[in-house]
Order: structure tokens, then sequence, then C-alpha cells
């Protein structure tokens, strides 16, 4: 009984983590230029649509506009007003898509973490 617990519980961990989203920067350097400029950038996870992007960043105009390109699957966050409790926002933004992680280079950083690092 307790094997098949034990296994039980480790399938779930592996499949959670397995199937966690993260969005991408490609390049910390530009990221933190970007967040100065206003103008965010990052790539979310080939899952996320237009219509989802469109659907979620509507609650979000009086902190930033999106654009999206269904391509690259970059969006773009032109913030309103660039302070941080506005980029903050874009950790909702981006847990409403499912997004946990965001990747920089070989680090995955949890949203909260993310937000400390790179957009506080």
């Amino acid at each position: 009984l307790m094997k098949s617990l034990f296994f039980s519980i480790v399938f779930v961990l592996v499949g959670f983590l397995g199937f966690s989203q993260e969005a991408i920067i490609q390049d910390s350097e530009v990221f933190k230029k970007s967040v100065v400029d206003g103008n965010i950038s990052l790539t979310l996870p080939t899952e996320i649509t237009n219509d989802d992007v469109q659907k979620y960043s509507k609650y979000y105009t009086s902190f930033f506009n999106t654009s999206f390109n269904e391509k690259s699957h970059q969006v773009t966050f032109s913030m309103v007003n660039n302070d941080p409790k506005s980029r903050r926002v874009i950790i909702r933004f981006l847990s409403a898509n499912g997004i946990q992680f965001a990747r920089i280079g070989s680090n995955a950083l949890p949203l909260s973490d993310f937000y400390d690092t790179y957009l506080k």
C-alpha cells in the first residue's frame, strides 16, 4: 500500500512539473532594458493563442496594452504607468494563461521570483 501511494504521489508530481507552462525570456540584458523602457516582451507557450491573450489582457488595460505575434508567440506589454505595482499585473496575466514559470537561459523561476528579480 505504501509503495503504491508513493508512486502515485511521484506520478502526480512528475505530471504536474512536466506540464507546467513557461514564458521564455531570450536575453536577460535585453529584457532588463525593455522593463526600463516600459515595452516588455517575452515568448509565450505555443498553446496560448491570440484569443487567450486578448481574453485576459482586456481586464488589465489600465495597466498595459498587449500586442501578440502569433508566429513567434511573442507578447509585448506596453505599460501605461511603468512602475513596479503595474508590472506586478503582468504576473496576474501570465497566471491567468496557465503560466507558472519564467525561463531565462537555463533558469526557470517561479513567477513570484521572476517578479522580484526582473520586474520590481
